[in-house]
């Protein structure tokens, strides 16, 4: 293998990382929330959600290395749309405007976590795959 050819695989692959990144960190945007609804002040960064992301792409590059970026743009987009409709369905937003409280910081993230869940679970081969024949058309 040549130097060239090397050295376009590499940029080719850490393109495709920071690419996976981006799709992938609307999905860990809502920790700033989390971190809102603690009942001490701790002033919400917009780092937590950029390191949660690169250590998700991580972990995820390491378990399955074919995930693409459409998979992760469906994980994104499920998991903000799912976790913004049960933060606002909750209530529990009037609490973290209160200054928080233990019990607001575990219903938030416990909402955060399960919209992850579905996310990922969405963005799974074998998912679409029993979606596509539990709604087929005859």
């Amino acid at each position: 293998m040549s130097l060239a050819s090397r050295i376009v695989d590499e940029v080719g692959e850490f393109l495709h990382v920071a690419l996976l990144w981006f799709v992938l960190k609307p999905a860990f945007d809502p920790v700033d929330t989390v971190v809102s609804t603690l009942p001490f002040p701790l002033e919400p960064r917009f780092w937590y959600a950029a390191v949660l992301a690169a250590v998700g792409v991580g972990v995820i590059r390491y378990y399955d290395p074919t995930w693409n970026v459409v998979r992760g743009f469906i994980v994104g987009v499920a998991t903000t749309a799912t976790f913004l409709s049960l933060y606002l369905a909750s209530g529990v937003q009037r609490v973290a405007d209160a200054g928080g409280s233990w019990h607001a910081f575990l219903t938030v993230l416990a909402l955060w976590i399960a919209a992850l869940g579905v996310g990922v679970a969405l963005a799974h081969p074998r998912t679409w795959r029993r979606f596509r024949a539990y709604f087929a058309v005859d």
